[in-house]
């Protein structure tokens, strides 16, 4: 399953995308319904990832920013960052990936951090299910009776619903800056409609420490 990192910002495009040329951020910004962007940061490129940018984004733009990165469909990482410093981070399989013990269970399951980033009425349940790694759908739980989603994609998808968001914002979400670049044809006519700008470039961050 293809790896991901995305800024969720509760800010219309046209006001953020200012900003983020401003701080220089090498990333793809996109709508993300009424009130929110989504920012798709060149990971590649050293110190562009989400959970690099995440707080000097917050900061300059003056308002929370969600980070989410999911890995391989294995593992979600979500952070919230606040005036530029990290309040919250949230993953669903801690120490999977950092040669420490892992038992399975979600580190920091706090359903309160997200309301900032709800797009119409919480489904509480819903997202306090899903932090927990428990799915709701039969679809999402793992076909050889293991507890938990089946791939990260899918509890991210249920944070996302729980909070407001439509179908179209979630699949959004759940692209990667390299996804667009792969395909060149698609990317041109999504930047010329203005369904995404580009809001800085790799150049662009090369006097930044």
């Amino acid at each position: 399953m293809a790896t991901y990192g995305t800024l969720l910002v509760p800010l219309p495009l046209d006001r953020a995308a200012p900003v983020l040329h401003e701080v220089r951020v090498a990333a793809y910004a996109a709508p993300a319904g009424p009130g929110f962007c989504l920012v798709h940061p060149d990971r590649f490129i050293d110190g562009n990832g989400v959970f690099s940018v995440a707080g000097p984004v917050g900061a300059a733009l003056g308002v929370p920013v969600l980070a989410a990165f999911q890995y391989d469909g294995d593992r979600l990482e979500l952070e919230v960052w606040q005036d530029g410093v990290r309040a919250y981070r949230y993953d669903s399989w801690p120490g999977v990936h950092d040669d420490e013990p892992a038992d399975g269970t979600p580190a920091d399951a706090d359903p309160a951090a997200f309301l900032d980033f709800a797009a119409g009425p919480v489904d509480g349940y819903r997202l306090a299910c899903a932090l927990a790694d428990t799915p709701l759908d039969e679809r999402d739980m793992d076909v050889d009776g293991e507890p938990g989603y089946v791939w990260a994609q899918g509890l991210h998808r249920d944070v996302l619903a729980a909070l407001g968001h439509p179908d179209r914002v979630i699949g959004r979400a759940q692209r990667d800056h390299c996804h667009f670049e792969r395909a060149p044809r698609v990317l041109a006519e999504l930047l010329e409609s203005g369904e995404l700008v580009v809001v800085g470039t790799a150049e662009s961050r090369d006097d930044i420490p």
